[in-house]
């Protein structure tokens, strides 16, 4: 584990630390296996440091899936994402004192913060073609969690030279919340991985173009208590 963080440490410090390679799953490999860190994040200059506390820093990488979407977004697009700018509430609709919950749509906001000024779109199925920004995020939500026709329309509409972030949403206690977040990349050959971060696994990959990833997907996300779960798609290109 330590090895891996040195690793990660090393190539973020690449100039502007945006170091990018043709294929993508190259440039996350140096983040397999950094430790889950709850609020975990790095800044532009690649300091290991909090969202909520951008005063604190620690000697080694670890991430929550935000921090790491973040992050990870910074090497692939090549854009240096200050953390203000990731985490706006684009509506303010969610700060303290919100009625519909503090931070409900966070990943949400996150997606389009990352995405910002890049011509994104969001994946089908039931794909709008408007802005992902236009949207009402409590009533376009993509599709079911558990629809694997869904997803492999997604996937399958996932174009060489895309990433594709993804927001999971679920409804709590009468309440919707963004709750969780990811990357989708291809490989040369044209396998699909879900990148993301848990705090069981801390960030790890799903091959979930193939039978057995989107099976330890279904382990990962089982249906539970909570009511309807869904995941959206945005797809932006890659630099060349």
């Amino acid at each position: 584990m330590r090895i891996a963080a040195l690793v990660l440490s090393l190539c973020l410090l690449a100039p502007g630390g945006t170091a990018r390679a043709a294929d993508p799953t190259a440039a996350l490999a140096p983040f397999l296996g950094a430790p889950y860190r709850d609020d975990g994040v790095d800044d532009p200059a690649g300091r290991h440091t909090l969202f909520a506390d951008q005063a604190a820093s620690f000697p080694t990488a670890g991430y929550n899936c935000s921090g790491f979407v973040t992050t990870a977004s910074r090497r692939l697009l090549g854009r240096p994402l200050p953390l203000d700018a990731a985490r706006h509430d684009r509506k303010g609709d969610s700060g303290p004192g919100s009625p519909r919950g503090q931070d409900w749509d966070f990943g949400y906001d996150l997606l389009l913060n990352i995405t910002d000024g890049l011509p994104r779109r969001v994946l089908p199925p039931n794909a709008p073609t408007s802005d992902p920004a236009a949207l009402d995020a409590s009533r376009f939500r993509g599709f079911p969690l558990h629809d694997k026709a869904s997803f492999d329309a997604a996937l399958n509409a996932l174009r060489p030279g895309e990433m594709a972030v993804i927001a999971f949403s679920k409804e709590r206690k009468g309440r919707l919340y963004y709750y969780h977040v990811g990357l989708i990349v291809s490989d040369g050959q044209g396998r699909r991985f879900l990148y993301h971060a848990t705090p069981g696994h801390g960030v790890h990959r799903l091959e979930i173009s193939s039978p057995t990833g989107m099976a330890a997907f279904g382990r990962e996300f089982a249906e539970k208590r909570f009511g309807d779960k869904r995941v959206l798609l945005v797809a932006v290109p890659l630099p060349r």
